[in-house]
């Protein structure tokens, strides 16, 4: 009888431990509703307040499915050595949308191989058991994940089963324009996360990491998507894996025409986030290439700030493309193009470079005192495939419709000093100074130095001292960087003199190695802040916005603003977002204030700011990084009129919706809401007054 009784609790736990995983399909997983999705179009990828909306209802539950192997392991090298596959829903239903999902296994070497994972091919048919998550939390380009639960084994059922054909798609499906700073199709995109699709007709138009061998792919229409090291087929420097790959990928050079490209749609976190949907082959023959343009690179303008009665002499190097993956044609026509205040474009011919060099040069003639002078270059093989460098982007340098290189004319004799406008300003989207490499002076008054600013900033992605502004005007202020022998001799209020080399440091412009620093005069009244609404700075103001880039380096200024997140953003854990209006900006912590989004922090005497908090008003020095702008207070003095708001989550099961009458009621100075949510979801609790105006986000 005890035997029996043991053997009766021992099949209850096993029967336990079993149900607690509820079978599902991929698709019950995967699908969100569109509203949701057309809400999450609406706010974008850099929204993180709202970020859920676009991730599975079923985010931390324990399933079950039957599903077709797509990616077996030992092809994806990110997370325990490759040990990560794709799966689809079984049958018609691999060809639906919302039908795919990444299985990340986190558990040891050998628990992956006891659990039967090393025996899995392409088109098994398997049966796993795990949870649902999403990576990187709380950000709107986070990616649906199937975890296996490491102590449940993987059953294969069935085997030889054919993958779905990728269907053909365009890049405008995901990604509209360029990216960063284009639009990102949430709608659309979510449907065929972790599921093959395939494009054709694109051009290589640039790199995105050299070290991992990443590059960036535009269309005939100018839509750009991005290629990722997702397969160790297609990398030169991402992860390890058991398997090793084929150690021949090469790079495709700049300009290499792309006849086909299949992969599997995913996204990329971090700095590299602002790309949207990414595109990651997976086996040899997922890139199929075509002709490769022209090669026209290094350009060079002398001189680089260009005085009255003096022509610009341009070059650059021009040269027919080869490599391992394709070759060039012959190059049959190599010319400068340029045109004054916006005229007609005249056209000078560039000679063909000497042997053994590649490098070509041409004059633009001298123009009068405030010209503004643009130009390209355009090279053409005999295949008829041209290639234009058009500016000095990063992503953009031969897209025209992004702008041209430029200069405007300048009298050196009246005006021996620059304003920080004269070199900050820009005419494109490219966002980038025209004078990138010239040594100059710069004159203006200090906004903020090492009293207001750390001297090394607080992460990768941020600022340090020192600053300078010269009046309100756009374009006006200047980050400037160099030695602290030189540099902290500059107090805020000095109006200074400051020589040193124009920069575009992660596409924030700046005048670094500065050699010279010069007090001109003292106690200055520093130029009052720009008074606007976070939305100018939301999301798709990406780099070279020109509603946004015009205040990039100034103080800027938010009255009536709402703290509406203070979950970390995945770069940069200690940012948080604020708002005045119908879109957000991110603060940094590189100024030498004790306002925080950690709580650890209350061990330092940091004052903890929470979703809901208000201030009257959040000054500070507007800057740029990852793919966002951000405003950077420098001390308590720029946080004006905080009002906390004290929220505090029980951690209890609730059976039901509800939301309590308030206590005490009336109150003065403070009352209690309490509310309670059966599942996990998004909460928006909001107080407005008897005429229906809000007055408060209390959770968010």
């Amino acid at each position: 009888m005890k035997k029996l009784l043991t053997l009766l609790l021992m099949l209850l736990g096993l029967s336990t431990a079993y149900s607690q995983f509820t079978k599902t399909t991929i698709v019950d997983i995967q699908k969100i509703h569109a509203d949701s999705l057309r809400i999450a179009d609406s706010l974008g990828i850099g929204a993180n307040t709202r970020w859920n909306l676009q991730t599975s209802t079923k985010l931390g539950q324990l399933v079950e499915v039957t599903a077709l192997v797509a990616v077996p392991p030992n092809f994806i090298t990110f997370t325990a050595g490759g040990r990560t596959m794709v799966l689809l829903d079984t049958g018609a239903a691999a060809s639906q949308p919302f039908s795919g999902i990444l299985v990340r296994y986190a558990g040891t070497v050998g628990s992956f191989d006891a659990n039967g994972y090393n025996s899995i091919v392409k088109g098994n048919v398997i049966t796993i058991k795990g949870k649902i998550a999403e990576f990187p939390l709380t950000s709107m380009n986070s990616l649906t994940q199937f975890e296996p639960d490491t102590n449940e084994a993987v059953l294969i059922v069935d085997t030889g089963k054919t993958i779905p054909p990728a269907p053909l798609m365009q890049i405008s499906d995901f990604n509209i324009g360029a990216n960063p700073g284009g639009k990102v199709v949430i709608s659309n995109g979510e449907k065929f996360e972790s599921k093959e699709v395939m494009f054709t007709n694109l051009t290589v138009t640039a790199f995105v990491n050299t070290a991992r061998g990443t590059w960036a792919a535009t269309d005939v229409n100018g839509n750009t998507i991005s290629m990722y090291d997702y397969s160790r087929y297609f990398t030169i420097g991402h992860g390890t894996i058991p398997i090793p790959g084929d150690t021949s990928y090469k790079v495709p050079p700049v300009g290499s025409k792309i006849d086909t490209l299949r992969g599997y749609i995913g996204t990329s976190s971090g700095g590299e986030s602002t790309r949207g949907y990414r595109i990651c082959p997976i086996s040899p023959g997922d890139v199929k290439y075509g002709k490769i343009a022209p090669g026209v690179t290094t350009h060079r303008r002398n001189p680089v700030i260009v005085a009255k009665d003096t022509p610009a002499v341009i070059s650059a190097k021009i040269f027919r493309q080869t490599s391992a993956v394709a070759n060039g044609a012959n190059l049959t026509s190599h010319v400068l193009l340029y045109s004054v205040n916006n005229g007609a474009w005249q056209q000078i011919s560039m000679p063909t470079p000497a042997a053994g060099d590649s490098t070509s040069t041409a004059s633009i003639p001298a123009q009068i005192q405030g010209s503004t002078v643009r130009y390209f270059i355009k090279v053409t093989d005999a295949d008829n495939q041209v290639t234009m460098l058009a500016n000095s982007g990063a992503l953009t340098q031969l897209d025209s419709s992004k702008g041209f290189f430029f200069y405007t004319v300048i009298d050196r004799v009246t005006k021996p000093v620059l304003a920080p406008s004269d070199i900050q300003k820009t005419l494109y989207v490219n966002g980038r100074s025209p004078y990138i490499g010239a040594i100059d002076s710069v004159g203006g008054i200090i906004t903020a130095d090492t009293s207001a600013l750390r001297s090394t900033p607080l992460s990768p992605g941020g600022t340090n001292a020192w600053y300078m502004q010269s009046g309100n005007g756009l374009f006006s202020g200047l980050w400037i960087v160099g030695a602290d022998t030189i540099m902290t001799k500059l107090k805020m209020g000095d109006s200074v003199v400051v020589t040193g080399t124009i920069q575009e440091n992660f596409e924030v412009t700046r005048l670094a190695n500065i050699t010279k620093g010069r007090v001109v005069a003292s106690g200055k009244t520093l130029p009052a802040p720009i008074k606007l609404k976070t939305e100018i700075f939301g999301d798709g103001a990406s780099n070279g916005n020109l509603v946004a880039e015009p205040y990039e380096g100034m103080l800027v200024s938010f009255d009536s603003v709402t703290v509406t997140s203070i979950n970390p953003v995945f770069a940069e854990p200690t940012e948080f977002w604020i708002s005045n209006s119908s879109q957000e900006v991110l603060v940094r912590r590189d100024g030498r204030h004790t306002y925080s989004n950690a709580l650890s922090d209350t061990t330092f005497g940091r004052t903890i700011v929470k979703v809901g908090n208000k201030f009257s008003n959040v000054t500070g020095i507007l800057y740029f990084s990852n793919g966002r702008y951000k405003v950077t207070p420098r001390t308590n003095a720029d946080f004006a009129g905080f009002n906390p708001t004290n929220v505090r989550r029980d951690n209890v099961i609730a059976k039901e919706f509800a939301l309590e009458q308030n206590f005490p009621n009336p109150f003065n100075p403070a009352t209690t809401l309490r509310y309670s949510i059966p599942r996990e979801g998004m909460v928006t609790l909001k107080v407005y007054n008897i005429i229906g105006q809000e007055v408060a986000t209390l959770v968010n």
